[in-house]
């Protein structure tokens, strides 16, 4: 048996006979990073919580990790006693690679760009040019408001307004799109060969949207609604030191052509009658239509000034793998089964008229759905459909618990992380 030496950590005692260990040691001793005391004793200023396993590792016993460890000084006593990344067991994973400092991470840089969007309130050129301090003061006061909006008495005006112009703007627009809130159009001209417009559109919601137009008080409500919304994204944009992200945000670029669809569709609505003959009548309403119905994404913009959403928001951000995976995984065996439905059933002429049905009917069968109107008539795709709702019912389970698991993992962070900052102040 090799000498015995003393290995003295804070205070805590060590009593080691390899020769390896003493080897390291001495270029610790070396390069000022332990010291010998007069007694012999090697002094290491560092934490003894984890230096029995260094003990085990370097005298041949193998290295593993405590449980009851912080993942950042796992990794940073591992380094400092160089212990190669081979020799950590897979049994040391979770310890050592805990999935949460990735979730506080992202949190942590999710606040931090909000928190520089209230800080980054003054121009490089107030230093300068400090004319317009009041403008400054005012521009800061606004983004920080919007930015954070249940942080200050101005912040919750705001969105208490923006709610309210939103949620009336929502309801004023389902109201106009229902038959029973519309008013009789009353300059309808006369149709050529003495068609009614029932004999002339056979389509039910084209015949409504044609015959009957907007209550002139809604039809205003909307339109000031509609301005007010148009306003509070303008002044977004002005107090925003971003503007290049602001302008490509999807979402922002979708409520300007919401906002600017409405009056295109408040002037269609008035003057629809004169339209009549234009072949292209119906192609306008329906995109015209699809903008005017986005109008609906504004409720997400209250729904993230709630913690929840910005956590679900992030999740779903950080979990675009598992998204993934199910994309790939659904499109695969809907392709799978949708091939093989198709050619079981070929004797069946009234079943599945080509692949790309059965393809379809593949995904709305594995997801669960199921409309009915296509459905398999012979022993083989009954076998065949019965697989394809199984195997939908696995695929399906995997990916989504993750999502939900991650969900979890990201809010226990933000709550666990929002107390300690509370308990700062």
């Amino acid at each position: 048996m090799n000498e015995l030496y003393r290995i003295n950590l804070r205070g805590k005692e060590f009593i080691s006979s390899s020769e390896l260990l003493r080897e390291f040691l001495q270029n610790l001793v070396k390069s000022n990073l332990a010291v010998i005391r007069q007694n012999g004793d090697i002094f290491v200023d560092r934490n003894p919580m984890i230096f029995y396993n260094v003990l085990d590792y370097y005298s041949g016993d193998g290295f593993h990790l405590p449980k009851n460890i912080c993942p950042i000084q796992a990794l940073k006593e591992v380094e400092f006693w160089k212990i190669p990344s081979k020799d950590i067991p897979s049994c040391c994973y979770e310890v050592l690679y805990d999935e949460h400092e990735a979730q506080y991470n992202s949190i942590e840089n999710f606040d931090s760009d909000l928190k520089t969007q209230a800080n980054q309130t003054v121009s490089p050129l107030y230093e300068e040019k400090k004319t317009k301090p009041s403008l400054e003061r005012l521009r800061y006061r606004l983004l920080e408001a919007h930015t954070h909006p249940f942080s200050t008495w101005s912040g919750r005006i705001w969105i208490f307004l923006s709610a309210l112009v939103t949620i009336t703007s929502v309801v004023v627009y389902l109201l106009n799109s229902d038959e029973q809130f519309r008013i009789p159009r009353e300059d309808l001209p006369v149709l050529s060969y003495n068609l009614t417009y029932e004999e002339a559109i056979v389509n039910h919601k084209y015949l409504v949207l044609i015959k009957t137009t907007r209550e002139p008080i809604k039809s205003a409500l909307e339109q000031f609604t509609n301005v007010l919304l148009l306003l509070e994204l303008m002044l977004k944009f002005a107090i925003t030191h971003q503007k290049k992200s602001f302008v490509c945000s999807l979402q922002n670029v979708l409520e300007l052509l919401t906002g600017i669809s409405v009056f295109f569709v408040v002037y269609l609505d008035r003057n629809g009658a004169e339209f009549m003959d234009d072949p292209v009548l119906e192609d306008i309403l329906v995109v015209i239509g699809i903008l005017q119905g986005l109008r609906v994404i504004r409720v997400l913009r209250l729904v993230e000034s709630t913690p929840g959403m910005k956590v679900m928001k992030l999740s779903l951000k950080e979990s675009w793998r598992e998204f993934a995976l199910l994309v790939m995984v659904l499109t695969s065996f809907s392709l799978i089964f949708g091939s093989t439905m198709y050619w079981i059933e070929l004797d069946h002429p009234d079943t599945f008229p080509n692949i790309f049905v059965s393809i379809w009917w593949a995904l709305i069968t594995m997801t669960t759905i199921g409309y009915g109107d296509f459905y398999p008539k012979t022993a083989g795709g009954y076998c065949i459909a019965s697989l394809a709702a199984v195997f939908g019912l696995m695929l399906l389970a995997m990916p989504i618990t993750i999502l939900a698991s991650n969900f979890n993992a990201f809010y226990n962070c933000y709550n666990y992380r929002r107390r300690h900052l509370l308990s700062r102040t």
